[in-house]
């Protein structure tokens, strides 16, 4: 096939995390060390509006993130898309993940 070689020439530099123990991905962590793929804080404040449920969906709204039902001291946080969640959960989410949870939209394009 064209220039395709036969011989991988990096197979030795692969890891096998398979087959490694946990001490061995423990210490491969460490190495590697903590990538972060989600926003920060001031970018969450940017995304996130703070808002108030319609009292004929407060009955029935449930956060989707931790399925807890509404309640009504809840604080609850809005992204452009439209979707509602707590306000702790959703910011708890775009602290790991830069989408919403429902329609997987960028959250960082909403901007």
């Amino acid at each position: 096939m064209g220039g395709r070689l036969d011989h991988d020439r990096y197979r030795d530099w692969r890891l096998d995390v398979d087959n490694m123990s946990y001490e061995q991905l423990l210490e491969l962590g460490e190495k590697i060390g903590n990538v972060s793929t989600g926003l920060r804080e001031d970018q969450i404040r940017r995304c996130v509006k703070k808002t108030k449920l319609p009292m004929k969906e407060m009955i029935q709204w449930k956060c989707t993130i931790c399925q807890e039902e509404h309640e009504e001291k809840d604080e609850i946080g809005k992204l452009k898309c439209g979707h509602l969640y707590h306000m702790y959960c959703i910011k708890q989410w775009l602290g790991q993940k830069k989408t919403c949870p429902i329609c997987k939209t960028a959250v960082e394009s909403q901007q």
